[in-house]
């Protein structure tokens, strides 16, 4: 058999040839780089056993894990560091392929690692996660606990923001997850569906006490017949968290584009069902509300649909994800997604620059909107309702008058590039409280 290949990146250069040395006592052909993308485009390209990485933040381990899992999702990665706020990074990521050691080490623990890397799974079909953000990353480091249990499980989030995705990721986690999730709209909920549900629970099925994950999608559109039936439903012991060694478990696990605990209280949805349902509970927020996350994705899609339209791996330019993170993205991920992957399938030579004018125009329209008065505010009000329900009318008020200024400010710095004399002049007010104001939003 031949030994396996390592990739390993270092940036020193005598802590680079210490760990080609630990690697080759063990019988690992090393190959080292100390240039990140080279690295990757090699993975890309050669297709190593493993990686080795010595990091020196934690936002490069962040971005090499991204950028690996979008060229191979199982690709084992093997993290050498000392910093605690690394170790953190590794040992509460869910992904099974991903291992830390602490740095310096010796051979004996290299082969401690080495052996631990081949005794555990792939990364199998779990999906790869992207978070640049802390409170992003705390989200994800749940995921084992929600697939662990048996219990219901409600994701809300606006359309776009990843719900399907976070569903089959605690489907990923559970002991069950070899069997396929099964996704229906609430279109498709009907008495015959019920039934054969409620069979499926009630009847031996030789199923030997599997668990069926069921995923229902804009739950909030249920009538409040369909939800009392879909009460029952849950409230048998095998949908209930338990377990008959002869008949099928059902887990449920709904989705929802608005606020059910409000909906609740208002009377559109049933308070008995909402709290059946929010055993477990995960609330996905707007990418706008998230804009760490923003350039980490952008680098995962960009990395992922340029090796299939072009075969080789894209890197895009810092003043692009600049121009991608000032942006709102009111599709969410979805939107962003799509956008990159449409300026790639467009013009490969140009794609970069075609996305930076893209959202720069997307911006600037926004901004005049804005200014005219013609923008439909409708959403954002909810929104901005929904999240602030607790305070007063009038300070309820002031606060989405300061976020509408400082918005219209910001789109204002954006379009004369940060100057504020210029942009002063655009909306027409003293450069003195242009200044002032924007240092009070701390836009400069």
């Amino acid at each position: 058999m031949e030994p396996a290949t390592a990739f390993v990146l270092d940036n020193d250069q005598a802590q680079r040839d210490d760990i080609r040395i630990r690697l080759s006592n063990c019988g690992v052909v090393p190959i080292c780089f100390n240039d990140e993308w080279i690295c990757l485009e090699n993975i890309h390209y050669f297709r190593p056993a493993f990686a080795v990485l010595r990091p020196d933040s934690r936002e490069t381990a962040i971005r090499f894990v991204n950028i690996a899992k979008a060229i191979r999702s199982t690709f084992p990665i093997i993290i050498l560091s000392n910093q605690s706020e690394i170790e953190s990074f590794v040992r509460n990521n869910w992904l099974v392929d991903l291992i830390f050691l602490r740095y310096p080490a010796d051979e004996k623990d290299f082969q401690g690692v080495l052996a631990l890397l081949a005794e555990s799974k792939t990364n199998g079909g779990r999906p790869v996660l992207i978070a640049g953000s802390q409170e992003s990353q705390r989200r994800i480091e749940r995921l084992p606990l929600f697939g662990g249990s048996t219990e219901p499980v409600l994701i809300q989030g606006e359309p776009g923001v990843g719900k399907r995705l976070m569903a089959k990721a605690i489907h990923s986690c559970a002991t069950d997850a070899n069997r396929v999730p099964v996704f229906i709209n609430d279109g498709d909920i009907s008495g015959g569906w019920i039934h054969k549900t409620h069979q499926r629970i009630h009847s031996p099925s030789g199923a030997g006490g599997k668990i069926l994950f069921t995923v229902i999608e804009n739950i909030e559109n249920l009538s409040i017949a369909q939800q009392a039936q879909l009460l029952l439903i849950m409230e048998t012991p095998s949908a209930n968290g338990k377990r008959n060694d002869a008949r099928e478990t059902v887990r449920l696990i709904a989705l929802a584009e608005t606020d059910l605990e409000r909906s609740s209280r208002e009377g559109r949805f049933r308070k008995d069902l909402y709290h059946r349902l929010s055993v477990l509970k995960m609330t996905l927020p707007p990418l706008r509300d998230r804009r760490d996350d923003v350039p980490v994705l952008a680098d995962f899609f960009a990395s992922q649909y340029s090796i299939r339209h072009s075969g080789a791996i894209f890197r895009l330019p810092e003043e692009v994800r600049t121009v991608l993170s000032n942006y709102d993205w009111p599709g969410n991920v979805s939107e962003l997604k799509g956008s990159i992957k449409r300026a790639l399938a467009g013009d490969a030579a140009h794609w970069a620059e075609n996305l930076s004018t893209w959202c720069k125009n997307q911006i600037v329209t926004r901004s005049r909107q804005i200014g005219g008065s013609t923008m439909n505010l409708n959403d954002d009000v909810r929104r901005f309702l929904e999240n602030n329900r607790d305070l007063p009318l009038k300070k309820a008020k002031q606060r989405y008058a300061m976020r509408v200024e400082s918005r219209i400010m910001k789109a204002a710095l954006f379009t004369t590039h940060g100057n504020c004399k210029k942009a002063a002049k655009l909306l027409n007010i003293s450069y003195k409280s242009m200044l002032n104001k924007a240092k009070e939003y701390q836009l400069v």
